[in-house]
């Protein structure tokens, strides 16, 4: 004989056995996504100072950025790719694609240093050339480094700039700065489809 303190708990399952059929749908669960065909790698050049300690380390920055750009949510692309940020440690490294992030320092002397980047950059012939600053505690100078980056790089070497905002330290303001980042980097570094390229 059952023990009655387990009355209640097994009319209580037999209860949703009887009523299971409102909640429960007859299409089979979907199949889990499958592993994207070809992955979006993404050049990174870096313009930032090992003497600025207050500032995280450009990897972990990186890493936060590309776990939020494979985040199932926030996958716009029609393919569902994979996004693969690849750090270059110079410009011969870079390869022929769409799209290359320039991360950098919000001081005067990185700006410059970003500037001749972009000289260099403006020859290979990319499509976007984002830009994104690692700002610490700043974001006021990240926003002036910023302008006076994009004014020059237009004026001079014809070359428009997109913005991927600043990441700030770790804290309120850094998880709404890393998905700003993702979403400008999905709509520009996806590649075209085969109606617009022949457009």
């Amino acid at each position: 004989m059952l023990n009655p303190a387990w009355q209640p708990a097994q009319e209580h399952a037999e209860r949703l056995m009887h009523i299971s059929h409102h909640f429960l749908s007859d299409t089979p669960p979907a199949a889990p996504r499958a592993s994207a065909a070809k992955p979006m790698h993404l050049p990174v050049l870096l313009s930032v100072s090992n003497a600025l300690s207050d500032r995280q380390e450009p990897d972990y920055l990186l890493r936060a950025l590309t776990r939020q750009l494979n985040l199932p949510s926030s996958m716009t692309d029609r393919a569902e790719r994979d996004w693969i940020l690849q750090p270059c440690a110079h410009l011969s490294e870079l390869p022929q694609g769409i799209f290359v992030i320039v991360m950098i320092d919000a001081t005067l002397e990185m700006t410059r240093e970003a500037y001749g980047l972009l000289k260099q950059i403006s020859q290979r012939k990319f499509a976007h050339v984002g830009v994104i600053f690692r700002a610490g505690d700043d974001l006021a100078a990240a926003r002036r480094c910023y302008r006076r980056l994009a004014v020059g790089a237009l004026r001079f070497l014809d070359l428009p700039l997109v913005n991927l905002g600043w990441l700030p330290n770790p804290g309120p303001h850094f998880a709404a700065a890393l998905a700003h980042a993702a979403q400008v980097i999905q709509s520009h570094g996806r590649e075209p489809e085969p109606a617009e390229v022949m457009q």
